[in-house]
């Protein structure tokens, strides 16, 4: 089924004779772990991770306030263990660093790091891979100079690498402009530093994990919702609060389970639990997206501190086309390349709009998502801010001619974005009579190195 050649994978269909019946786990939430170690590095005092996060991303944070001054080791020395301690120095422990901080291919670690830096008395540089280099930061660099930082970067400010002369900073009211949890969640931790109390408006809520971890913490965080909609959060800033330790288990990444939903209701007479996921209501818009479009989907709660934790079984499901709500677009945001293989073989057509915040991701998603499934053969029409895709159930069977010079052999291109990557694995093991080469797949490891360990477990 898949082959592994220097940085590039073949995949083929799965044999007609496999029906998964597995339950698995997958690693802890990437962006939770982020926050545990930023968070745990500013709390006064020895902090407990469990099944943190081993992506790309998250040892760069974890790099990253090493760098910082911070002590962070594992609970033993086993080279595959997930659980950590963080000794935090409180919020005015931070030292200067001595170098640059690289922040690898991680939008939220140079988006909330940044944040952090602001309100620090000493100078910093931030810089990661040509992908995040390329990624906008003008939106996090507005509201901080509003707050009095100093900030510079390519191109006035809008591109990595940054330079962050941090000090004093001034509370302010904000309104988010684009619903983006990274911004919201910049601003809060800045806020940690400044003069008075910081106030953000959301029209539309974002996950809100920053705020859960941070009321564990038991720092002054006040979440009220407006008459209008949306909400305000009010953060208490310098001198009005400490950060306390915390022990914590991650729950397993939501949008890592999506890869093996997406094959458990795809692959026919299938049945995938992915056991111990995040269930945060602002995290699982696929799983309402799936509902509306007939899926046989199961959600079992087993925990709710601090953060909504439970079982998702899937089943194998026909599936029809939707046009997906507006309001669910934010929730499922990272979810969109899965998704778009869902709705490939789903019958009639699906619709995305209201989603351009996928053109500045670690690639823009809607033209790297186009790219690929025209390759395959799927009807899908790009839009400004989304996509239409002309589904096809029976798009699976098709047998491309054999006159092709290249045998059926179709070649994926994930341009360095690894759920891209991922997404058009799973579409190359539900395609029956199709052979896909997938390139420079090292990008998978920015979230899931385990990602084909997992895959062989219940695909045997």
């Amino acid at each position: 089924m898949i082959e592994f050649k220097t940085d590039k994978v073949l995949v083929r269909g799965l044999s007609k004779d496999i029906k998964i019946k597995a339950k698995l786990e997958v690693p802890g939430d990437k962006s939770i772990s982020h926050r545990a170690i930023m968070l745990g590095s500013l709390a006064g005092g020895k902090s407990t991770v469990s099944n943190l996060s081993l992506s790309r991303d998250n040892l760069a944070t974890i790099a990253a306030f090493r760098k910082l001054g911070i002590n962070i080791k594992k609970q033993n020395s086993s080279g595959s263990n997930k659980d950590f301690i963080i000794n935090g120095t409180g919020l005015y422990g931070l030292k200067e660093p001595e170098s640059v901080i690289n922040t690898a291919n991680s939008g939220t670690l140079t988006r909330l790091l940044a944040g952090i830096l602001a309100g620090n008395d000493f100078f910093s540089v931030m810089s990661g891979d040509r992908y995040l280099n390329s990624r906008p930061m003008k939106r996090i660099i507005e509201p901080l100079s509003l707050m009095g930082a100093k900030i510079n970067g390519r191109k006035d400010g809008s591109y990595p690498p940054l330079a962050v002369s941090g000090g004093r900073l001034k509370s302010i009211f904000y309104e988010v402009p684009v619903p983006s949890a990274q911004v919201k969640s910049c601003i809060m931790l800045a806020a940690l530093f400044a003069e008075g109390d910081t106030v953000i408006y959301e029209k539309k809520g974002t996950r809100d994990h920053t705020e859960n971890l941070l009321k564990l913490q038991g720092y002054p965080v006040n979440v009220d919702a407006p008459v209008n909609g949306g909400s305000l959060i009010t953060v208490k800033g310098r001198g009005r609060g400490e950060l306390k330790p915390f022990n914590i288990s991650i729950p397993g990444d939501f949008s890592s389970a999506a890869f093996f939903i997406a094959l458990g209701i795809l692959n026919e007479d299938s049945e995938i639990t992915a056991c111990n996921v995040l269930l945060n209501d602002k995290r699982i818009g696929l799983i309402k997206a799936l509902e509306m479009m007939g899926a046989n989907v199961d959600l079992t709660l087993t925990g709710e501190v601090p953060e909504r934790t439970g079982d998702i079984k899937v089943k194998y499901s026909a599936l029809r086309g939707i046009t997906v709500p507006l309001e669910l677009v934010p929730d499922m945001i990272d979810e969109f390349p899965i998704f778009s293989v869902i709705a490939s073989f789903a019958e009639g057509k699906t619709t995305v709009t209201g989603a351009k915040e996928l053109r500045v991701k670690e690639s823009d998603r809607i033209k790297t998502i186009i790219f690929n499934l025209k390759r395959i053969g799927v009807g899908i029409k790009e839009l400004e801010d989304g996509f239409e895709i002309n589904g096809n159930p029976s798009l699976k069977n098709f047998k491309p001619s054999m006159k092709s010079k290249m045998d059926g052999l179709t070649v994926l291109n994930p341009f360095g974005d690894h759920r891209i990557a991922m997404s058009m694995i799973i579409m190359g093991l539900i395609l029956k009579n199709r052979k896909i080469e997938l390139r420079n797949i090292r990008c998978i490891n920015t979230s899931f190195p385990e990602f084909f360990d997992v895959l062989a477990e219940i695909t045997v």
